[in-house]
């Protein structure tokens, strides 16, 4: 299945109605949030503009659940937390805790993955330099065989106005 595919796409209107492309009917953000809960990616896009309103979808539905008192995982503390320090430690947090054998695993995915890319880079880079290394040698050879033909044209013409060659 193609990753556009396993992707749920919600469209938003300009009215807040909440649209699911998927099953082709509209939703509302509690099934946005147990599409979540299911482990399914989610996009919310705006109808109009196109842009992706993902963040703000996902922070409404946190806020409408601490609201009404059905969700118990926010405390405030982790909330307050997440606002003062950012995003790094609120990861660091979660690796703690129990997703952090998942968080773990994606890190080491990201590293081979960026290890990879500076490998490939890496070898890029030393196939250019050869390259331009090799360029540079032919620009050179040229050079010289330009010098060396511009010598033969200075004496070529030198010898043409000798006063022997004037009659």
């Amino acid at each position: 299945m193609a990753e556009t595919e396993q992707i749920r796409i919600i469209k938003r209107y300009a009215n807040r109605k909440l649209y699911d492309t998927r099953d082709s009917k509209y939703i509302t953000l509690d099934r946005i949030a147990e599409f979540v809960r299911n482990g399914e990616d989610v996009k919310v896009v705006d109808n109009r503009s196109k842009a992706d309103l993902t963040k703000v979808t996902l922070a409404q539905i946190i806020y409408e659940e601490q609201k009404s008192g059905n969700s118990t995982t926010w405390s405030v503390q982790s909330l307050r937390g997440f606002i003062q320090e950012g995003r790094e430690r609120f990861l660091l947090s979660l690796k703690e805790g129990p997703v952090g054998k998942l968080v773990g695993r994606a890190e080491e995915i990201g590293a081979e993955v960026y290890s990879a890319a500076d490998d490939r880079v890496r070898a890029l880079l030393d196939s250019a330099t050869a390259h331009v290394k090799q360029l540079q040698g032919e620009v050179h050879r040229l050079q010289t065989r330009i010098e060396e033909l511009e010598a033969k044209v200075r004496q070529g013409s030198s010898k043409d106005e000798s006063p022997d060659n004037l009659e």
